[in-house]
């Protein structure tokens, strides 16, 4: 019978073929794209993001720290949410640009009127000031172009991000796995994140194992929809006509045991022979 742990070491062993592959298939080759668009910089920053984390989970070996990977969990699964996004939209980088300039529009206005309201307060605020007397009138008036006003009752919509959508929206829209994760896996994860909530009070050895297992398995999922996208934006299936599943059987063979089971995984996903598979799960004390 599989118990919390097997499912544990399972997911890591997932998390860490799918690092592997990327360090081995993708890393390189994203990085030396000769003259890149603007929206494949977006897709590359948040994939290199990705990337970090899932290397920081792999390196923490004790489930002690779960509240760590639970943060970077959630990170990676709105990473690879927002490369779903960006992909799903043709003209997401001048959204995301835009969307940028006007944070940090935001920021230097909330910054500002602190300083005029607590004028004692002593910190630096006059590069705040010169950004928004040269640049404010024009990011305001590109992002009414940008996000009409609705034409019901001519409000301004909130912009809290570059889609107009909250995350609800956006994985609801993205689809498997997106959807299922946010439904069933992101208020733990907000919980584990900010204050407020704490759950549970009684956890338990058993319980921490479980979650963390959960983890391992929401940053898998999220990675492997990380690196399909890769695939697909930059077209790496044209020089490799087997990376796409390559990506799956990776992720599949950290559910074997045995060199045995792991040869079977390869010659189901047809790439028997292809490549070395990586060694048999490895233990998370």
């Amino acid at each position: 019978m599989e118990t919390p742990k097997d499912r544990l070491e399972s997911f890591y062993a997932a998390l860490r073929n799918l690092d592997r592959l990327e360090r081995e298939d993708f890393r390189e080759i994203i990085k030396s794209q000769f003259r890149p668009t603007l929206r494949e910089r977006y897709l590359t920053v948040n994939y290199h993001r990705a990337a970090f984390n899932v290397e920081m989970m792999l390196a923490i070996k004790d489930t002690k720290q779960f509240q760590t990977l639970s943060l970077l969990a959630r990170a990676i699964f709105e990473l690879a949410l927002e490369m779903k996004s960006i992909n799903l939209d043709p003209d997401a980088a001048k959204k995301i640009e835009l969307f940028s300039r006007v944070e940090l529009l935001k920021s230097a206005r909330r910054l500002v009127a602190f300083r005029h309201n607590h004028p004692d307060a002593q910190f630096h605020h006059q590069t705040q000031e010169e950004f928004i007397a040269t640049f404010g009138q024009r990011i305001d008036a590109e992002a009414i172009a940008m996000w009409p006003p609705n034409p019901p009752n001519g409000r301004r919509p909130k912009i809290n991000h570059w889609t107009l959508k909250t995350v609800l929206d956006r994985a609801t829209e993205a689809g498997q796995p997106f959807d299922r994760i946010y439904h069933v896996h992101y208020a733990e994860l907000s919980w584990m994140t900010h204050s407020g909530v704490v759950s549970p009070l009684n956890m338990t050895a058993e319980w921490v194992t479980s979650f963390v297992g959960i983890l391992y398995s929401i940053a898998a999922d999220s990675y492997l929809e990380i690196l399909e996208i890769l695939v697909n934006e930059f077209k790496l299936y044209v020089t490799n006509e087997h990376l796409k599943k390559k990506i799956i059987c990776n992720r599949d063979l950290g559910f074997t045991r045995t060199p045995e089971e792991g040869e079977a995984v390869m010659r189901r996903h047809g790439l028997w022979g292809y490549f070395e598979p990586p060694r048999p799960c490895s233990s998370v004390e």
